[in-house]
């Protein structure tokens, strides 16, 4: 077989297997966040107008800069929502593509990253933010590409090559503000590069503030803006369920491969073992901090790790698979790497069964907060999209005025109403302005399937008529 085609055939399943798994994660509607970058950001005039708007940190600036570019380019035919999802699906490929092509030398070949890479493609959290409206995949690809040019820095330090970490450091921070902390991941895994006296090597500190000098040179000029995003406190009250959420979904996500992935720490045995390579290792702690905070992130914050953290366990088994080699002749490399891939995908196809993601979520995903498992944005009965086509029916061209609960999902909905040609003359919901004040006859008050209406009655002090429910909204007119 020719080498060209042969170096196709690993990257070939890696992208396979993520399309095989992708498509009911694209064919599924939109939630509050996704709905909220398209029409609060991404529809926006500018760029510029984008990074000005640095209200709340849902807008991830440099994602919502990429969506507006690529709405445009919607092809006649084709579902918009999935459309969309394609974008986040591209960075996810490139991610996968730019760890097989930059780092299987590095990995001592492309058979070791081989059954990671398929476990990263098919696991659950990164089909999520693989077909997401949210800037959580561009930052995974930016930091794996920050990540690639910072080991090419360490190993020579040019300027050419300074300038392409620093660009790609941007993007991230660009991204996403916390980012930052998975920049500090990159500058320690780039580390042992720098031996054991890497507090005096010049470039060891150039790599360590170019991501520094990155984030202040992006946001400087909206500095007060940062700061009134910090000051919403939006996350997680209890920063030890979010650490379980965060450890848990990559446990779940590699269980097949933890054990031989453990082999890095057979290293510490080795003779010559130097002790700043086990800087590394401090990759995996550095979303604790989050404890020390009075709100945590919400746990989605730290997927850029992931690429970094597959890489560490990749890492393991390649040590452990050159210690099997060299205790046994008889060891057969392409049979091991075989079986962690099947391995791999048999856990897979297990892992992605509802009921085993429902009883995860529950347990350590924070139920409807979940982030990683099966977060009720992910379930069946989410379907703001029937929802309004309903209305539409029920609406049959006339004007209508709105109100829905913050727990109906308000933005989605307004989407789809949109999308389904709905007249919507007003939509009201409680958000950031304020709470509504009140409700006239007429209008359509959209709850959550569970919620009581009563509770709506005795607030506004009207009647609500039921007019169509379903498994995700009641829908009521004000009477």
């Amino acid at each position: 077989m020719d080498r060209r085609i042969q170096k196709l055939i690993f990257p070939a399943l890696v992208i396979g297997a993520l399309l095989l798994f992708a498509s009911p994660y694209l064919n599924r509607d939109l939630w509050f966040d996704e709905a909220l970058t398209y029409l609060h950001f991404a529809r926006m005039s500018s760029p510029l107008e984008i990074y000005s708007s640095y209200f709340i940190p849902n807008n991830q600036i440099l994602y919502s800069v990429a969506l507006h570019y690529w709405s445009m380019l919607l092809p006649g035919g084709v579902d918009m929502v999935v459309w969309f999802r394609l974008l986040s699906s591209l960075f996810a490929a490139a991610t996968l593509l730019v760890l097989y092509r930059r780092f299987r030398v590095r990995l001592a070949g492309g058979a070791i990253l081989l059954p990671v890479l398929v476990a990263l493609a098919v696991s659950v959290p990164f089909l999520i933010y693989a077909t997401a409206l949210r800037g959580y995949m561009l930052s995974a690809l930016l930091v794996t590409l920050a990540l690639d040019s910072a080991l090419d820095f360490a190993a020579r330090p040019l300027w050419k090559r300074a300038a392409l970490y620093a660009l790609w450091s941007l993007g991230a921070v660009a991204t996403i503000p916390s980012n930052l902390l998975a920049l500090g991941g990159v500058v320690l895994f780039a580390l042992p590069l720098f031996g054991p006296r890497f507090y005096r090597r010049r470039a060891f500190w150039v790599l360590a503030a170019i991501p520094l000098v990155a984030f202040a040179a992006f946001y400087g000029p909206i500095y007060d803006k940062l700061l009134g995003c910090m000051a919403l406190r939006e996350g997680w009250p209890d920063g030890g369920r979010a650490l379980l959420a965060v450890y848990a979904a990559f446990l779940y996500s590699f269980a097949m491969l933890l054990l031989p992935g453990t082999g890095a720490v057979l290293a510490f045995d080795r003779a010559g073992f130097r002790w700043e390579r086990a800087a590394r290792a401090a990759i995996w702690l550095l979303p604790l901090p989050t404890l020390l905070l009075p709100v945590a992130p919400f746990p989605r914050v730290f997927f850029p790790f992931w690429p970094l953290w597959a890489l560490l366990v990749a890492g393991g088994i390649r040590d452990l698979t050159a210690l099997n080699c060299r205790w046994s002749r008889r060891w057969n490399c392409r049979v091991w790497i075989g079986a962690l891939v099947v391995a791999a995908l048999g856990w897979s196809f297990l892992a992605q069964q509802p009921a085993l993601r429902l009883m995860f979520s529950r347990r350590f995903g924070g139920a409807g907060a979940d982030d990683y498992f099966y977060g009720y944005y992910l379930r069946n009965e989410h379907k703001p999209g029937e929802t309004a086509s309903q209305i539409a029916e029920l609406a049959d061209g006339r004007p209508q005025s709105f109100y829905a609960s913050f727990a109906a999902d308000p933005w989605p909905l307004m989407f789809y109403l949109f999308s389904s040609g709905v007249d919507v003359k007003e939509f009201r919901f409680d958000g950031p302005r304020g709470p509504v004040a009140a409700l006239e006859p007429g209008m359509l008050v959209i709850l959550r399937a569970d919620e009581s209406a009563a509770t709506v009655e005795k607030r506004f002090r009207r009647h609500l008529v039921p007019v169509y429910s379903n498994g995700n909204h009641g829908v009521y007119r004000v009477r």
